[in-house]
Parts: structure tokens; C-alpha cells; sequence
């Protein structure tokens, strides 16, 4: 094998700065090298993170948890399979967050929020406040069903921020733009 005169130039320019790191014993960060002892306090008390900060409390808990990576003390986390996405894909929108939890063991609420939202999931929300008027309650169940928020409901149906806005606090409803609320979530206005 052959190497060019640049790719020896960069070894040696690495074996040297990795030379000077080694004498003075910190990092270019400034942050001091990981010693044998405190690399033996890590192994001794893994998984019991405030042990490892309390008798190493100048390393941050960030540092301690990337060196016990390093170190392969840490379990790596599972990947996803396709039966993982499509089970959390028909349980995140409708089940509550213990169920969620109780279905997925050994994940974080987290990790299946993240999950959850990167796939284009949204989880079910709280039905709005009722109002005093049955139509406009009606109106917003179905934007909360269909995964809408009034924001998003304005948009649809070019009300500008009628409904975003507090459109439930007032005392006269403008009945054209909650028509056109209702058109806009695929409804029509039947007066009785």
C-alpha cells in the first residue's frame, strides 16, 4: 500500500497534536482527560449515575454518561423494527400514555413521542371546552377529530383568526364564517 506525502503529513500532524494533548493532559476544549481511577469508579458504579457524580463531582453528568458509553458500560438502545412502528403507529393516537408505556417496555415516553412525531403521528387531544352555543361545539369536535387545531381551521376556511382566537367567548357568532368552517371540514349547515 502507498501513501502520499499530504496523508503522511496529516498522520504526523495528528500524532502530534494527540502528543501534546497526552503531556498537558487536557483536551483543545480544555476539558481534563479521563484518568484510570475515575474510569474504575465508573465501571464499580454504573447504572447508579448520582453514586458516579458524587464521588467524581467535578465531571458533568453529561461527560460521566458519554464516557460510560465509550466505555460499553451502557446498553446500546434497541432499534425499531417494522411490527414496533406499526403497532405504535395504530396504539400513539388513541391509547393513554400508561398503555402506550405498558405496550413498548424498555422505552421512555419520550422515545415514543419522538418516534411517534417523526412518522407523522399525532397523538389524541382533550375535546375543547363546550361552548354555550351547540353548533360551534359541533364545529370544533369535528376540527379536534380530525386532528385540526383552530389555527389550522382558520386557514381551511379563510375566516382569518375567527375561530383561533377565542371564537367560543363571544357573545354573537358570525354564522357565514362558521358555514364556511363547516364546509371546510367536508359538513353542511342544515338549519331545523
Amino acid at each position: 500500500m502507498t501513501y502520499r506525502s499530504a496523508d503522511m503529513a496529516w498522520l504526523n500532524r495528528s500524532l502530534a497534536a494527540k502528543d501534546k494533548i497526552r503531556k498537558a493532559g487536557r483536551t483543545p476544549n480544555g476539558h481534563t482527560l479521563w484518568k484510570s481511577s475515575e474510569r474504575a469508579v465508573l465501571k464499580k458504579h454504573f447504572p447508579d449515575y448520582k453514586a458516579i457524580k458524587k464521588r467524581l463531582p467535578e465531571r458533568s453528568m453529561a461527560a460521566i454518561r458519554g464516557q460510560c458509553h465509550l466505555m460499553g458500560l451502557s446498553t446500546p438502545k434497541a432499534a425499531w423494527t417494522a411490527a414496533d412502528r406499526a403497532k405504535l403507529k395504530r396504539l400513539f393516537p388513541t391509547v393513554s400514555k400508561a398503555e402506550l408505556l405498558a405496550a413498548f417496555p424498555g422505552r421512555t415516553y419520550v422515545s415514543l413521542q419522538v418516534s411517534g412525531y417523526q412518522m407523522g403521528l399525532k397523538r389524541w387531544r382533550k375535546p375543547y371546552v363546550k361552548t354555550s352555543h351547540p353548533v360551534l361545539d359541533d364545529v370544533r369536535e369535528a376540527c379536534r377529530t380530525k386532528g385540526h387545531f383552530m389555527p389550522d381551521l382558520d386557514v381551511y376556511a379563510g375566516t382569518g383568526h375567527y375561530f383561533s382566537r377565542l371564537a367560543a367567548r363571544r357573545k354573537k357568532h358570525d354564522f357565514r364564517k362558521v358555514d364556511k368552517a363547516i364546509k371546510a371540514l367536508g359538513g353542511t349547515l342544515t338549519i331545523e
